[in-house]
């Protein structure tokens, strides 16, 4: 179960892959009365069905694709690597488990997602929806011809977790996390980089600061750091090239998962 979570959080995100999104909901708009009258039993159903129904669409053998989309089609390999620390977009960052004195372990990110038009009305409309959190995991998947790393995060519950006061962005980050469960990864090339604040020592409340980015790059990734050398990579572009792999670093060992 976790594995296909993962990887639907990958083909999800991937513009390559975004003409097949589109042609699923049409398929199953068509095919089933209640996607079609009800907007979160679609986005539900195709949330369920999209990574089996896609691999269903581009076969690895497939002469009418190119290798990228066949190999996202097909599926990431059952070993990936976990790190503490990572590079991307120019920006460090680090899981909350590296205990450091400068913090790189924040993210935001924004995206589109089913909403309640209203506090007063049930129907369900399209909106960007900004999310807050740190990240407990840092993931290389291997895809048999390239890398793609993601983040696992442990987000802020929108609504009762994140409140603007005074112009600031406070977030709660000591809540549950079952309403993230199935669905807490992101792309690393998806993370924008927060810091967190803390009000006061006994406030479970941190104002969201947004930090300018260091612009880190492969020749200074392996400075001195508790966690080792870090692996660098840099925004992937699948449309443009179909070479993914040298994008990851194979110079640092990581941790089987």
């Amino acid at each position: 179960m976790e594995k296909k979570i993962v990887h639907l959080a990958v083909i999800q995100n991937m513009a390559l892959v975004d003409p097949f999104v589109d042609m699923h909901l049409e398929y199953l708009q068509d095919s089933n009365a209640k996607c079609r009258r009800d907007a979160t039993v679609l986005w539900r159903t195709h949330t369920q069905t999209f990574a089996a129904w896609l691999k269903e669409q581009i076969p690895i053998n497939s002469g009418e694709h190119g290798d990228t989309l066949k190999w996202l089609a097909y599926g990431a390999r059952n070993d990936a690597r976990s790190y503490t620390g990572y590079i991307v977009n120019g920006q460090r960052f680090h899981t909350i488990s590296v205990d450091r004195q400068s913090q790189n372990s924040g993210v935001f990110y924004e995206a589109t997602a089913m909403c309640r038009a209203s506090a007063k009305e049930n129907s369900q409309v399209v909106d960007l929806v900004s999310y807050y959190g740190r990240i407990t995991d840092i993931i290389l998947l291997d895809y048999n011809v390239f890398y793609i790393p993601i983040f696992r995060c442990q987000w802020t519950v929108k609504g009762n977790g994140v409140k603007v006061e005074d112009g600031f962005t406070l977030v709660n980050l000591n809540q549950s996390q079952v309403s993230f469960m199935r669905d807490p990864y992101i792309l690393a090339s998806q993370a924008k980089q927060v810091f967190y604040s803390r009000e006061d020592d006994s406030s479970s409340w941190y104002v969201a600061l947004r930090g300018p980015s260091r612009k880190y790059s492969e020749d200074t990734a392996e400075d001195r750091l508790d966690v080792g050398p870090l692996p660098s990579v840099v925004d992937m572009d699948f449309e443009d090239s179909n070479d993914g792999a040298c994008c990851a670093r194979t110079d640092s060992e990581g941790i089987y998962v």
